[in-house]
């Protein structure tokens, strides 16, 4: 993959922004990035650690360090040590998502949304948003036609505990007639002859289940393509 290294885009998609990197700044580190993204974004970014994080009264870019992440050729998030070189990431990927910092530890709305992210900026579903504007650890949703053409809305929201049970997924109208959906809610099956569930395989061995997932629904019943 030949990828151009003189600008390097950003995008936060939990604040809807999108920035472009070029010049001085593709000489430097990533803690660059994020000490320049915090002089930008101060005030969303304080705001969301208080409202959704922590009670930290007065948060600082040392004390919540953003995150940066890119998608390999395999769509795998990979992070991105604040030690890396900008140059040397824009040689691998065009662009970059950020995120606001976990402070005291990550909780399921955030790992919701950071999987959840990476939906909202591919091409290939771009017909999803956020259900809530700008926060994708709220659950996201698209609407559009099914094989049979009718017109449905699907959301997909998280459990108390994602990624260690599955998402809530919702179509309206419900299916009729499918064994997989009851009153409109897809239904999780564990295997039948062990212990354990597919979600739970995939939950342990994909860097994003709910990209998995929604791939796996994407073929069977080509929500909102």
């Amino acid at each position: 993959m030949s990828v151009s290294n003189n600008e390097l885009t950003l995008i936060c998609s939990e604040f809807g922004t999108r920035d472009y990197l070029s010049g001085e700044i593709m000489k430097k580190q990533f803690r660059d990035v994020h000490t320049w993204l915090w002089k930008k974004y101060p005030s969303e970014i304080s705001a969301w650690i208080r409202r959704e994080l922590t009670n930290m009264e007065t948060p600082d870019k040392d004390r919540a360090p953003l995150l940066f992440q890119y998608a390999d050729e395999a769509g795998a998030l990979i992070n991105i040590d604040h030690g890396e070189d900008v140059a040397a990431i824009s040689k691998l990927t065009p662009q970059v998502q950020w995120h606001p910092p976990v402070v005291g530890g990550g909780n399921f709305r955030q790992t919701f949304g950071i999987h959840a992210a990476e939906i909202l900026t591919h091409p290939r579903y771009k017909n999803w948003q956020c259900v809530v504007d700008g926060k994708p650890g709220y659950g996201i949703m698209a609407i559009g036609p099914d094989p049979q053409n009718t017109i449905r809305t699907w959301t997909i929201k998280p459990s108390a505990d994602y990624p260690h049970s599955p998402p809530i997924v919702v179509s309206q109208p419900p299916y009729k007639d499918d064994i997989c959906w009851q009153g409109g809610t897809l239904h999780y099956t564990g295997y039948r002859n062990r212990s354990g569930s597919p979600w739970q395989d995939v939950a342990q061995k994909s860097t994003n289940p709910l990209l998995a997932l929604l791939n796996e629904l994407l073929q069977k019943y080509q929500l909102a393509v």
